[in-house]
């Protein structure tokens, strides 16, 4: 079937799947019970409608910087869904990496330019999953409890990996791959701009949208209360909360800089003067964490050129005091409280007779005595089965500690394939900017590992995978780094250069890397022109 698919073409595809549809439709009419052959059929034909939308959009590149406009600038924590009276939220997101999915998926069959590729972290990726399907095997009955909630989570997951791999799969090119980064930093600073205002007027450009968004109707029951720090309103813009804004606009931060080293253009520097002033807007503590991550990595990796830039700390200070005032002092105040931060951190208080744990670092004991002790260590109690926030389920307090989190729901396994994860994409990124060194394209592989390293570092200060414009950033950036390792580096002469086939690089190995142009765009080292 697949063969006939492409050897027919979109046309047959498109022939056969109303065909197809409208048989099994014609069959449960006929057997007596057509409601059984209405779920297929309507799948085949949500499938044939995602492919052929995909197709006469015809540009891969956009589409995924569709999806990534849409995480920045649409709010993803409830605030629009679609109306109707249906008896589930369905966002915007929701819709637009679905419908993108499945049509990849049926691409994949038709399309011989479409075809899956590995993203060099399948190690890390497949613990991941190993963790996350023995945690929910060992914990039958916590699963079952609060089934709902672990479906989410597990097509959560799938489709953020489905998303990643999509990517890596359709963009070939470096060309496409600066594209999609100069449109994720252009929205962030957009988002950054309405954390500024946000933060000076209290006024959120992102609580509007519906005026023109008529398919989506705005709940201004998931929206924040107004969260204040030091008498400043903290902003959240299009984010889920302040610190999941800092988190965001932090990791956005060092994509500006490489835009700013490589292209010599003035706006870029604006650019990240922008995000850092939208992340200072929300008044999170989790931006700073970020940006020292950041900080550690361009020393690492560009010592003399980050030193070089001290000066600039003072504009940028200036500029935070006019656009945003008390950002600094109530970030000051918040890491150097009264009495500590270790001690504010830890205390505890007495409501109705028990003791509650009010701060993180206070939380630690009781969830790994009354939760983590009581479970398998290496699968943890179930992924997906901590339900928090004001919902009739809920069974767990908010950690705002997310490799907390992980070790309690899938382990130590769980813990160990999310840092070998980044520790191994940060890895492979050093050594790529190492062997760019000298060339303006090696500032991405730079850019890209700060990045990851904010977003690693941060989750040690709140649930990072609770919240979706992070998490879809995220994978996003773990794509953009890993076509980025396929692509030949560039020498110093501005050449691309073949890297030596690794361990296993077994398409390196079998035949040699074909770089000539094509009609479809440069192709990956190691794998040749699909017939």
């Amino acid at each position: 079937m697949v063969a006939a698919a492409r050897r027919g073409g979109w046309q047959s595809f498109a022939t056969g799947g109303i065909a197809g549809a409208l048989g099994l439709i014609t069959l449960g009419v006929a057997a007596g019970s057509p409601t059984i052959s209405l779920v297929p059929a309507l799948l085949l034909l949500v499938a044939l409608l995602g492919a052929v939308a995909v197709r006469i959009a015809a540009s891969w590149p956009r589409l995924i910087i569709g999806i990534a406009l849409v995480d920045l600038l649409i709010p993803s924590d409830g605030r629009y869904i679609v109306g109707g009276g249906l008896p589930f939220q369905l966002e915007p997101y929701r819709i637009v990496v679905g419908v993108l999915i499945i049509g990849w998926l049926a691409a994949l069959l038709v399309d011989p330019e479409i075809r899956a590729r590995r993203s060099r972290f399948e190690g890390p990726i497949w613990l991941i999953l190993l963790a996350i399907l023995g945690s929910e095997l060992l914990n039958p009955g916590r699963v079952s409890h609060v089934q709902s909630n672990v479906i989410k989570s597990l097509w959560l997951f799938l489709s953020f990996v489905l998303l990643m791999y999509l990517t890596i799969s359709v963009v070939r090119d470096r060309a496409v791959l600066e594209r999609i980064l100069t449109l994720l930093v252009s929205a962030g600073c957009v988002v950054a701009v309405g954390a500024i205002v946000q933060r000076r007027a209290g006024y959120n450009i992102f609580d509007h949208l519906h005026t023109i968004l008529p398919v989506f109707s705005f709940n201004p029951a998931s929206e924040l209360e107004n969260i204040v720090r030091g008498g400043n309103l903290r902003a959240t813009a299009s984010a889920g909360h302040p610190i999941e804004l800092s988190n965001t606009l932090s990791m956005l931060t060092p994509i500006a800089v490489y835009l700013g080293v490589s292209r010599h253009q003035r706006r870029w520097g604006l650019a990240v003067a922008v995000l850092m002033l939208g992340d200072l807007s929300s008044g999170s503590r989790t931006g700073v964490i970020g940006f020292v991550a950041i900080l550690i990595v361009f020393l690492w990796l560009r010592p003399r050129q980050t030193l070089k830039c001290w000066p600039a700390v003072i504009p940028l200070a200036v500029a935070v005091h006019v656009f945003a005032p008390g950002a600094l002092g109530g970030i000051i105040n918040g890491f150097f409280p009264s009495g500590g931060l270790i001690a504010q951190q830890s205390q505890t208080y007495m409501t109705g007779g028990q003791t509650v744990d009010a701060n993180r670092l206070s939380r630690v004991g009781p969830v790994l005595h009354s939760e983590f002790a009581k479970h398998n260590p290496l699968f943890g109690e179930g992924f997906g089965t901590r339900v928090t926030g004001r919902v009739a389920n809920a069974n767990a307090i908010v950690l705002d500690d997310q490799w907390l989190g992980t070790l309690l729901e899938t382990g130590i396994l769980g813990v160990v394939g999310w840092a070998w994860l980044f520790v191994a994409l940060i890895r492979r990124l050093g050594a790529r900017a190492k062997l760019e060194r000298g060339t303006p394209e090696g500032w991405l592989p730079v850019a890209l590992a700060a990045s990851t390293a904010a977003f690693a570092l941060s989750m040690q200060t709140y649930d990072a995978f609770g919240f979706i414009q992070g998490m879809v950033l995220e994978y996003l950036l773990i794509a953009l780094s890993s076509i980025l390792l396929w692509l030949p580096p560039v020498t110093p002469g501005g050449s691309p250069q073949v890297p030596a086939p690794g361990p296993h690089d077994a398409s390196q190995r079998i035949r040699r890397p074909d770089l000539r142009l094509r009609r479809s765009g440069p192709l990956y080292p190691g794998e040749g022109h699909a017939s």
